[in-house]
């Protein structure tokens, strides 16, 4: 009777498992990930961890979630029961992960109650908050007016013609830095 129990429990956790597993094939993992592959409630867990944090998505950064790796699991090394503690406890902090809205201290103006989609985006990416700083960095370079016409169409046009797409808003950020730190390098600034 156990042993059908056990095989009912092994096919049920088996489609996680394969899923989660699918990492597991890419080579050079630390004690800790090689551990969590030849074990199949770790993996099971893996693939609960993996569906918590795709719910939590906009309440908690992949920066946060890479800082748990680093330092909560992967400090584990090949002990069963720390990782699984691990994962149980990341698993319930997702859970109960509080709704994040844009992060006032990403830039200054940030927290300003009328922020269209592009400037939402911007304050809730780390990487685009660091372009936008950038820019105003070389911008306030070049000493520019407030009331910049060309800055204001880039604003408008360019960067704005974006939406939430990060990429684009990259792209554009990354041209017009170029464009104002050639013309900062050109001026000998």
């Amino acid at each position: 009777m156990l042993s059908r129990a056990f095989l009912a429990l092994a096919l049920l956790a088996a489609p996680a498992a394969a899923t989660a597993a699918d990492w597991c094939r890419n080579g050079g993992l630390n004690p800790t990930e090689a551990t969590i592959c030849n074990d199949n409630i770790l993996l099971d867990l893996d693939a609960r961890l993996n569906a918590a944090f795709d719910a939590a998505a906009g309440r908690v950064s992949m920066a946060d979630q890479n800082d748990w790796l680093r330092n909560e699991r992967d400090v584990c090394g090949r002990d069963l029961f720390c990782i699984e503690r691990a994962y149980r406890d990341r698993i319930a902090a997702l859970a109960n992960a509080p709704v994040r809205g844009p992060d006032p201290l990403m830039r200054p103006w940030c927290d300003a109650s009328r922020l269209n989609a592009t400037e939402r985006a911007i304050c809730s990416d780390e990487t685009l908050a660091d372009l936008d700083a950038a820019l105003g960095a070389v911008y306030g370079a070049q000493k520019a007016a407030r009331d910049d016409a060309e800055q204001n169409r880039w604003l408008r046009g360019d960067r704005d013609a974006c939406g939430a797409d990060r990429d684009c808003i990259a792209a554009s950020y990354l041209r017009r830095i170029v464009d104002l730190g050639g013309r900062l390098r050109r001026a000998g600034g």
